[in-house]
């Protein structure tokens, strides 16, 4: 069976993407490694040496300095090779040992003065960011130099192997031909051995072949012609920098420095052999244009492959930053979509049977039991709907920070027993063993009785829902420490562990069919949450899985003293409809209407309008005593309407109270500047309605209003809503 090279091709890059070479340098410092660094640094110092000119012993290239700073940052244990390899290749160069010590104790301090002040300066050996470029250049190749550059100087000076008189020339070209070494030789090295490596596509291989062909011949070209020659008197060594910025643009540093090194080696060999446009002066001369060049050209390089680097890491983290919002936004969206979907499943489910109530209130309306059965459907449906919207009101609220709670001392016991009663006929239908344990002692709490009730109830309504017929529901409430615990447990389907850790997010439900047994809209837990945390508590849950129930645990901060009895509430007011008459202003024919029906059964005199201006005109030929005024109406809306009755003679003092969808605090407060003295959200609670109409006397020529208080609306006081 044979393969074919692009079969092989690609099993070797699949081979090579999931294990790359790693090379652990930290644990690099064994003796083969030591030797390893002192050969090598010994060759490339002899080569160095061989291109010497203004003394034996001190050369414009110097390879070695490169090779030593980056074998250095990478092992630093390696520093006896480059100890070893500076003594023997100075030793070989006819100085005196000591002196060969001394040089190599310099080229030795100098790797590692610039290793340990990179890594102070947090360098990465990557050169993926301008900073790196930047410290490389000032502490390595201009910093760090210059103790290898005085050292040597000095110890070829006093040992009269070169005479004092040369001191100031030999300096610069021992400095210059260091500090290339560090520009040159170490970036080559450090990228090429710890960068992530370039990924061997045959394309990229394919243009990294044609860029090195490239190179070479313009190099060939540049640096072996002639001296002097040109096209048109211009010299040719500027046309290097198209290279580098192709190699940057398409390799990152990898091809910055492979650039670098190939145009620098040939052009040395071209400088050396008294060719190319450096070759113009005496060898020393030449070799110090060149590197001045060199270093231009290497400085330019790696501050463009660096800025490419950073460039390129920006756009990778744009894009992973991009792909997790659009994650977030498509698991959003899902959310949106399903809870819309039940949204939509937990609205018609109350409609349907409130129209199959209605049809039989119309078949059956001389049947009195079953009016009433119907009568009871309907409250029942509504009650339900109303829930529904205020569960969704009140995550808004709460979300928006828009919610007050009226605290004051609460008996957990009564909340216990008020939500157990409220949930008594679910428990019931559902045939479930309910359990309660209080402690005997009473405890109380600083909370809002209404919105500790909600909480209650939401939790045992969950239980309730998703634990089979016949199953168990546990509530136990306990002191511990200066906090009470509430739990509540069941012996249902349990929660699975995916889930478990979300389960309190909005609209957060786990998997269900589309027969929807369980119902809810998914936001009952969120309320539990945010209530809980606005008593200053905390609330958990746990489930050993799926089928195995499940448990959630309320802790709430008690009272550090119990609290006196408070007063007991005022009764409500007495109904009194008799000839007070009201005036409806809805543009909801169906609303104002049945809502005048009602009104009339109980002994009111009702008129109704359907916009503003006809409003206005029925109520100066009404004469109401109450007018029940929707806020958005037709033409001018309900504020207008409030505010021109109030500057009406003889209409200035009559009851106006806001009839609307719209329920914000904003809302109301607008509402009374306009000047309501009540507002109402719909659907009105009939017996509500019913007692504020109460507390208005009928027109003895100064009617009496209701007094000003804050009416909320209807879910904003309840005890609590099922839901999931």
């Amino acid at each position: 069976m044979t393969l074919s090279a692009r079969t092989v091709w690609t099993r070797l890059q699949a081979r090579y993407d999931s294990d790359p070479p790693q090379i652990r340098w930290e644990s690099v410092g064994s003796a083969g490694a030591v030797l390893a660094t002192a050969v090598v640094y010994f060759g490339a110092a002899k080569l160095g040496l061989a291109m010497a000119t203004v003394a034996e012993q001190v050369t414009a290239v110097w390879p070695p300095t490169g090779i030593a700073l980056a074998l250095l940052l990478l092992a630093p244990r390696c520093w006896p090779g480059v100890l070893l390899g500076a003594f023997l290749a100075n030793a070989t160069a006819r100085e005196p040992v000591w002196t060969a010590c001394a040089i190599a104790l310099g080229n030795t301090a100098e790797a590692m003065v610039g290793a340990w002040l990179l890594r102070r300066a947090a360098f990465t050996a990557s050169l993926g960011r301008l900073t790196d470029v930047l410290r490389l250049i000032v502490l390595a190749a201009f910093g760090s130099t210059i103790v290898s550059a005085t050292t040597g100087v000095l110890s070829l000076c006093a040992g009269g192997v070169q005479p004092w008189a040369m001191f100031g020339m030999l300096w610069p070209v021992w400095w210059i031909g260091d500090a290339m070494g560090a520009l040159v030789m170490a970036p080559l090295v450090l990228v090429w051995i710890s960068a992530s490596p370039v990924r061997p596509h045959p394309r990229r291989v394919a243009e990294a072949a044609i860029l090195l062909v490239a190179l070479v011949i313009s190099s060939l070209i540049v640096f072996t012609s002639r001296p002097g020659t040109g096209t048109g008197g211009y010299p040719l060594l500027y046309g290097i920098f198209p290279f580098v910025i192709w190699g940057a643009l398409r390799f990152g540093q990898h091809g910055t420095t492979g650039v670098t090194f190939v145009a620098s080696s040939m052009a040395i060999w071209g400088t050396v052999n008294g060719l190319g446009p450096f070759a113009t002066r005496s060898p020393n001369e030449s070799l110090l244009l060149l590197q001045i060049f060199m270093a231009l050209v290497a400085t330019t390089a790696l501050l463009l492959g660096a800025a490419i680097a950073e460039r390129d890491a920006a756009e990778r983290s744009r894009a992973d930053e991009l792909r997790q919002r659009a994650a977030q936004l498509a698991d959003a969206d899902r959310h949106k979509d399903e809870f819309l979907a039940t949204l939509a499943h937990e609205l018609r489910n109350p409609l349907a049977p409130i129209r199959n109530a209605a049809e039989l209130l119309r078949l059956c309306c001389a049947q009195p039991l079953a009016v009433e059965q119907a009568r009871h459907l309907i409250e029942r449906q509504i009650r339900h709907l109303v829930t529904l919207v205020d569960d969704l009101l009140d995550v808004s609220r709460i979300k928006q920070r828009k919610i007050t709670l009226r605290k004051e001392p609460v008996q957990l016991q009564r909340v216990v027993e008020q939500a157990v009663d409220s949930c008594r006929t679910s428990l019931v239908a559902r045939q479930h063993r309910l359990t309660v344990a209080l402690p005997p002692e009473p405890l109380y709490l600083e909370g809002d009785t209404v919105r500790l009730e909600q909480v209650l109830v939401n939790l045992l309504t969950n239980a309730i829902k998703y634990t089979e017929p016949g199953g168990r529901v546990d509530v136990t409430a306990e002191r511990t420490g200066d906090a009470a615990l509430l739990r509540v447990a069941d012996t249902g389907i349990g929660i699975g562990p995916d889930l478990l850790p979300r389960v309190f997010d909005l609209f957060m439900q786990g998997a269900h069919s589309h027969d929807r047994t369980q119902g809810g809209l998914g936001i009952g837990l969120t309320l539990v949450r945010r209530l809980v945390e606005l008593h200053g508590g905390s609330v958990e849950a746990r489930s050993a899985g799926l089928g195995q129930g499940s448990e959630f645990i309320v802790r709430l901060p008690l009272l550090s003293a119990a609290p006196t009895e408070p007063h007991p509430p005022l009764s409500s007011p007495q109904r009194s409809g008799a000839a007070v008459r009201v005036l409806i202003v809805d543009d909801n024919e169906d609303a104002a209407i049945s809502l005048k029906m009602v009104l009339e059964v109980v002994g009111y005199d009702v008129a109704v309008a359907h916009n503003g201006p006809a409003g206005l005109d029925l109520a100066r030929q009404h004469r109401p005593d109450v007018v029940l005024l929707d806020i958005g109406l037709p033409g001018i809306d309900g504020y207008e309407v409030a505010r021109r009755l109030r500057r009406e003679p003889g209409l200035e003092t009559i009851a106006v109270v806001a009839v609307s969808g719209y329920g914000r605090e904003g809302d109301k407060q607008r509402a009374r500047e306009a000047g309501f003295d009540r507002h109402l959200v719909k659907p009105v609670d009939p017996d509500e309605l019913l007692a504020l109409l109460g507390e208005v006397q009928p027109s003895d020529g100064t009617p009496r209003k209701p007094g000003r208080r804050e009416v909320d609306d209807p879910g904003a006081r309840r005890s609590g809503s099922p839901d999931a």
